[in-house]
């Protein structure tokens, strides 16, 4: 079944064209490619009393529980780029801890301090991500442009997350807009697509047996 994401989210690009994190350890030519890409970032079952930072792909999220359901965003408040997670959920709309801008769950600034005047709230937004519930976990993904899904893991039930079964049911989908990426560059991407979701997976509790090798390959 095709995840689903909330469509605020999926129905344009959150990063602008040619975007990398700072400090980016992947290569240029990689990062939007698996960028495309599903990563779990908590448990769904994930009480987030607080606003929690997580790092994917070298970009950090703030993951957060709204009344009607986990948010993830980017972790930069969009007043002066600090990070949202330090802050606190009241109702429904985020709020920074640095100078109390308030978000709702569309990331859209809902209020602004009056010291800050004359900007107002439509001065401001949060890039937010699509957040999937399946497997028992929250998946997103930065670039969601209509490229692959969320996976389906094994035939087994549950979803065998702890076991050997584990990276050999992942399978890659590599996408260059609307090009699928060179073979000979697969393998690379897919190594390197692994080692994000074991670290991913061993953050949020999990563990896996296995490491990135060819044998793994999609």
């Amino acid at each position: 079944m095709p995840a689903e994401a909330p469509p605020e989210a999926a129905s344009s690009r959150p990063l602008p064209e040619g975007f990398l994190p700072s400090n980016c350890t992947y290569a240029e030519q990689d990062w939007p490619i698996l960028a495309r890409q599903w990563f779990p970032v908590c448990r769904a079952d994930d009480a987030l009393a607080r606003p929690r930072q997580v790092m994917v792909l070298n970009l950090r999220l703030v993951i957060y529980r709204m009344p009607d359901g986990i948010r993830v965003g980017r972790d930069m408040c969009p007043h002066r780029g600090l990070p949202l997670s330090g802050g606190r959920v009241e109702g429904e709309e985020l709020v920074c801890a640095y100078h109390g801008l308030r978000f709702g769950s569309d990331g859209q600034c809902t209020k602004v301090p009056e010291k800050l005047a004359p900007k107002t709230a439509d001065c401001f937004k949060v890039t937010m991500f699509p957040a999937v519930e399946r497997h028992g976990l929250v998946w997103t993904c930065l670039i969601p442009d209509a490229g692959p899904e969320v996976p389906d893991g094994t035939s087994d039930s549950p979803f065998k997350l702890s076991s050997d079964r584990f990276a050999e049911s992942m399978v890659f989908e590599f996408f260059d807009s609307s090009m699928i990426v060179d073979p000979e560059n697969h393998q690379s991407l897919t190594n390197l697509g692994l080692t994000e979701y074991q670290r991913l997976l061993e953050e949020i509790g999990f563990s896996s047996e296995t490491s990135p090798s060819p044998s793994s390959a999609a």
